[in-house]
């Protein structure tokens, strides 16, 4: 199944979550309503029932729908309330930044912007998860029990794990369900927390003796007593909605884990030493209960046939069918260790264009796992010169490094936007511009859609005003020689969709266009303006658009999209297409720019501003990677 598939196939379970919670909020409803007959009696039950079942459904529905609500802020918002603090890019902590390049390595290699990263420091099991919307607001929340036990192996296949839902869809549909699970867990919160008040109360009453207060504290008392009750039918059909959802996709994401990384040894390793630990994968936060199907194992709240993810031995044996059996035994690291060894020497050199037919091959496959390798995210990673990389951890000088990829190498058109950058971000953010301007200058496309990636991160972290400032410096850069430059272009779309939604809180978008000739006119326009931009002339133009169009009728277009409006009014409709439709238009582009035998800089640049402004996670396409140090 590949990345599109499994797109789809999480769309589909999605309506199918919506019946199961119907369907279990109707079950909650009949139980509340047999409960009171039951006290009540028959005859004076009848006029009680109706109201009682509209109140119920209204409680669970109304509490769904405010957690949803909430939940639109994106995986931050999960990852706090299971009591998670923000890694910021730059610590100087060893395990901290270990967790950060293989988070760094693992983004670069999908095609996905760099997810925040959040650290469960009291949680001393070995677990993981991914939360959020979309990439543009997830979030990667590890334990610290996985610093202290796990290997850099190990760790890079939780994360790939992670990784893997956030490409099969799986984050978001986990997203939808922790809204509704929540909505029927709520009868019993609200009980369990009247039971929890109240029997203080009472005791205070009595020795008051105080005894018509403390009559009203004992009626309420047992009406918490009754909603644990109710409630409990709540929290069992929730565990089952979980357990449903989430088992089988554990297995999926544990073989894109194994194709990732090519090692199977790291993701059993992890598997290993958690069944080797007495606390295992066990998390302690109050509200893990309600997010447990994201995480990586078992939290180690409930079982009996309702545990949300499948066995370990199940799992390990899996990925390894040789196993033994045996678990492995796990102890904290040394004090320091690894602090005195020699890093990892920096790596440079030139990337090579992916030849046309590589390029053909891999969009036959596209979206598939077996295109994403952990290693080209490491290579690209590592040959990113230190200092970029240390800029893009700044907040200040990320911003000045986006302002610097942007700025006009034209004399003319340098002069306006130095100047009107001193106006706005001051003397030191255009002298800091100016430099990583030059810096970047002659870096292959991969390399600078790489910086900007793992800048993101860091310009999440922007206060409001910072952010609107930045915002608006960026806009006027890129529209400052009022042309089309579709690397300019490609860094607003990433700014417009993950910046521009994580911080005015945008929820899920909705599917409209499930079929292809729907969206016929906007393909054209796309695929024809792919055509022209590695042509060198109408001919070539028009053959790399048959050649992209071919299986469907269509008309080239000369210049068919000439401005950023006519191109984001494009993208905004297929951005509401479903994920099989964005696929043929990936494969149509791809095909029209790899005709030629060869996928520019300029190419590359356009399929992956069309890709990540539609939503799907396109790999580097590079290879050729010389390494030599610095």
């Amino acid at each position: 199944m590949d990345f599109f598939e499994a797109q789809d196939d999480a769309r589909r379970r999605t309506k199918w979550l919506v019946l199961w919670f119907i369907l279990a909020v109707i079950g909650v409803v009949v139980a509340v309503d047999a409960l009171i007959f039951f006290v009540v009696g028959g005859g004076e039950a009848v006029g009680i029932l109706i109201p009682a079942s509209i109140a119920t459904a209204a409680v669970i529905l109304a509490s769904s729908g405010y957690k949803s609500m909430q939940l639109n802020g994106g995986g931050s918002v999960v990852a706090r309330d299971l009591g998670g603090r923000q890694v910021m890019p730059g610590s100087t902590d060893f395990e901290e930044k270990r967790l950060l390049n293989i988070v760094e390595e693992m983004a670069i290699a999908s095609g996905v912007p760099v997810p925040q990263v959040y650290l469960m420091d009291d949680e001393e099991g070995i677990n993981a998860f991914a939360a959020g919307t979309e990439p543009s607001n997830a979030v990667i929340g590890v334990t610290r029990g996985c610093l202290q036990r796990l290997s850099r192996d190990e760790l890079a296949g939780v994360i790939a794990h992670e990784f893997s839902h956030i490409l099969n869809g799986d984050m978001r549909l986990n997203m939808r369900l922790m809204g509704m699970v929540f909505g029927l867990l709520v009868l019993s919160i609200i009980g369990r927390g009247m039971v929890e008040l109240l029997r203080y109360q009472s005791l205070s009453s009595r020795r008051s003796n105080d005894k018509e207060g403390g009559g009203i504290v004992m009626a309420l008392f047992l009406v918490g007593i009754g909603l644990m009750v109710i409630g409990s039918l709540g929290v069992f059909f929730g565990r089952m909605i979980q357990a449903a959802v989430s088992r089988q996709r554990e297995f999926l994401a544990d073989a894109s884990a194994v194709q990732f990384t090519r090692n199977p040894d790291g993701i059993a390793g992890a598997l290993k030493k958690i069944g080797g630990l007495s606390f295992g994968s066990k998390m302690k936060s109050p509200k893990a209960s309600e997010a447990s199907h994201m995480f990586f194992s078992n939290g180690g709240m409930f079982g009996f046939g309702l545990a949300t993810h499948p066995p370990l031995e199940v799992r390990i044996k899996t990925i390894q069918e040789s196993w033994d059996g045996k678990f492995s035994q796990s102890q904290l690291k040394p004090v320091a260790e690894g602090r005195v060894q020699r890093g990892e020497k920096p790596r440079k050199g030139a990337f090579d264009a992916l030849p046309g037919v590589a390029v053909i091959g891999a969009l036959e496959e596209m979206g598939a796992e077996s295109r994403r390798s952990a290693e080209a995210g490491q290579k690209i990673h590592r040959a990113l010169a230190p200092k970029l990389k240390e800029a893009s951890h700044d907040r200040e000088e990320a911003q000045a490094l986006i302002f610097g990829l942007l700025l006009a190498e034209d004399e003319v058109l340098i002069a306006s936007e130095v100047s009107f950058l001193r106006e706005s971000a001051g003397e030191e953010a255009t002298t800091l511009a100016l430099k990583w301007q030059e810096e970047v200058r002659d870096l292959h496309s991969a390399r600078k859609i790489a910086l900007i990636d793992l800048a993101l991160p860091t310009l999440r972290n922007l206060s409001d005003l910072e952010y609107r400032r930045f915002l608006e410096i960026t806009r006027w850069l890129i529209a400052s020689d009022r042309e089309v430059n579709f690397f300019e272009f490609m860094i607003q779309r990433v700014i417009e969709r993950h910046l521009v939604r994580h911080f005015e809180r945008r929820g899920f978008g909705k599917i409209r266009y499930t079929k292809f000739s729907k969206l016929m006119n906007e393909a054209n326009l796309l695929v024809s303006t792919m055509a022209e931009i590695g042509a060198e002339s109408e001919a070539e133009a028009v053959a790399a658009y048959e050649a992209g169009t071919k299986g469907w009728k269509g008309e080239f277009e000369r210049q068919g999209a000439t401005t950023l409006g006519d191109l984001d009014e494009v993208l905004e409709r297929f951005d509401e297409a479903s994920p099989l439709v964005k696929k043929e238009l990936l494969v149509s582009c791809g095909k029209a720019a790899a005709r030629d035998g060869d996928l520019s800089n300029r190419e590359a640049e356009m399929l992956r501003s069309i890709a990540d402004a539609i939503g799907c996670p396109v790999p580097p396409f590079v290879e050729g990677l010389e390494e030599t140090e610095y």
